[in-house]
């Protein structure tokens, strides 16, 4: 659903947000053509010497519709997107997983971090995006090398009758996550209802996938079913909202063939979050405000992961603190909750806005949502003063796919690579 029963006004704020978070996805990028790292994104502007794989996917589909929207120029994309496919090819990787973080300048590996399935296939995501809509030659002959590159088979788990993912691979166990690694390096698996939709389908459309391992492994992952404020959704563990929003960026899942509505177990569970916040605003100041959209970003106490009901029980982790970017995620799916609360952000919260990047990256309000080892250190209002890539990233594609534009689901869809894995696992795109 686009914003079309929305006021003038409406449309102004999404717009201001989407603009905004496309500019930070262009400024903080390296711009220097003539270092490795031409392209590449930081994962967020407070640490300017670290770049995400996964901000870098992002930005490649959100500079399209920068393009598309007016706000950058042609010729400069082409560049920096070839620029920035190169760097993805120069990444330090394990059979095609690429690094999760690497140095702006130089892409060497950044500390200890992992070659993470999750984070190379946002950037493959961003790559064929790019790789459809620029159409030019270079491009697309580097997401394809990208694409192939990538050894699916190695990563594929059998446990309990199940056919799983893992979700990243190690040098050794020193290595960020390498203390629970196996004998080969590899670490955790794609067992539970995230974010991972769409690495399915680049699995499903490599042809070295064969296609009954490709269809056992989007049947394998848990589907728990939980309910909260009468909506009900197949949940992530933590309840955190971003798993949810993240594939939908990029292609609008409907229907699988185990009959489950994905762009609808979204909207279920974006409406579930925002009924537990509401109920949740004597606790949290935050939510008394008007403000959910409980997720993953900057806390007034460091890095969190915040969640709502349906979760796996006893109950969420909940600071108080808000990602504005699960509201932009949230816009497609239930636009007159998500205007409210972003209203309430431009109305009474001017610090929590940026003339040229927009919406801050997290907002806090007050008193009573400090972790229990910081009680007494409540900030009163708080905005983040750094913003992450990834949260730029869909705010960009999902604000823009609000506002009527299908131009990356269209994209995406119809890259011959992908095209074929979505046939392949039998899934359809939204109606909405």
């Amino acid at each position: 659903m686009a914003l079309t029963e929305l006021t003038e006004s409406d449309h102004r704020l999404v717009e201001a947000e989407v603009d905004g978070s496309i500019r930070w996805l262009w400024d903080h990028a390296t711009a220097d053509p003539g270092v490795p790292g031409f392209g590449q994104v930081l994962d967020r502007d407070d640490n300017p010497g670290v770049t995400s794989t996964a901000a870098t996917g992002f930005a490649l589909a959100a500079w399209c519709v920068g393009l598309d929207r007016g706000v950058l120029d042609r010729e400069q994309v082409v560049a920096r997107t070839r620029g920035a496919l190169r760097g993805l090819l120069r990444l330090p990787h394990s059979g095609g997983l690429m690094v999760h973080f690497a140095d702006a300048v130089t892409l060497e590996r950044q500390g200890r971090a992992e070659y993470s399935t999750i984070d190379t296939v946002l950037a493959l995501d961003g790559a064929v995006v790019a790789s459809q809509m620029l159409d030019d030659p270079e491009i697309s002959d580097l997401t394809d090398t990208l694409l192939a590159r990538v050894d699916w088979n190695a990563a594929v788990h059998e446990r309990d009758g199940a056919t799983l993912f893992r979700m990243a691979r190690v040098d050794s166990r020193s290595d960020d996550y390498g203390a629970h690694a196996d004998a080969d390096g590899w670490v955790g698996a794609w067992d539970m209802t995230a974010e991972q939709l769409t690495m399915y389908v680049l699995a499903a459309g490599h042809p070295e996938v064969d296609g009954e391992i490709a269809r056992a492994l989007w049947a394998g992952f848990d589907r728990p079913v939980g309910s909260f404020g009468g909506h009900t959704c197949v949940y992530e563990p933590g309840g955190t909202l971003f798993v949810y929003h993240f594939p939908l960026a990029f292609w609008p899942f409907g229907h699988d063939p185990q009959g489950l509505d994905w762009w609808a177990n979204a909207r279920a569970a974006s409406l579930a979050n925002a009924a537990w916040c509401a109920s949740e605003a004597d606790r949290y100041p935050t939510f008394a405000d008007g403000l959910w959209g409980t997720a993953a970003g900057l806390g007034p106490w460091g890095y969190t992961v915040n969640g709502a009901k349906p979760a796996q029980p006893p109950s969420p982790h909940c600071e108080g603190t808000i990602p504005p970017a699960s509201l932009m995620g949230a816009l497609p799916l239930c636009p007159e909750e998500a205007v409210a609360a972003l209203r309430v952000l431009r109305d009474r919260h001017p610090g929590a806005w940026d003339e040229r990047y927009g919406l801050a990256d997290g907002v806090n309000l007050g008193a009573g949502d400090a972790p229990a080892d910081q009680r007494g250190t409540a900030p009163g209002t708080w905005y983040s003063p750094a913003r992450f890539g990834l949260n730029k990233g869909v705010s960009a594609l999902l604000g823009a796919a609000a506002l009527g534009s299908t131009l990356v689901w269209d994209a995406f869809g119809s890259h011959p690579w992908t095209a074929r894995g979505l046939k392949v696992l039998g899934l359809r795109q939204a109606i909405r």
